[in-house]
């Protein structure tokens, strides 16, 4: 495993799960969260310039904030619950033992 380095920035980084892999939350979570602050932007645009039912487009925006959040909280939360995918019954070559060499 290598050093943090806090000068560099790695964008696939964003959404990748504490072992590495590739999170499907993460990553739709990051998507989600770029496009949703975009449109949000763009809604306040419209605000400003007095396009109708720009604050009940605003609300809808919020909501893919709040889904993009609850993506990216579950990407964190995820490994400290369940087994993630491994069975706790599998035995590795290392945990066997021969009971024949026991006295």
């Amino acid at each position: 495993m290598t050093k943090f380095n806090s000068q560099k920035f790695v964008f696939h980084e964003l959404f990748t799960n504490t072992n590495g892999k590739t999170s499907a939350s993460g990553f739709i979570g990051v998507v989600l969260g770029l496009i949703s602050a975009a449109a949000f932007i763009t809604a306040m645009f419209g605000y400003w310039f007095d396009v109708p039912n720009t604050v009940e487009i605003m609300g809808q925006i919020l909501k893919l904030v709040a889904a993009s959040t609850l993506l990216l909280g579950i990407r964190k939360v995820a490994p400290r619950f369940g087994n993630n995918g491994t069975e706790n019954n599998d035995i590795n070559s290392e945990e066997i033992v021969d009971i024949s060499k026991k006295k």
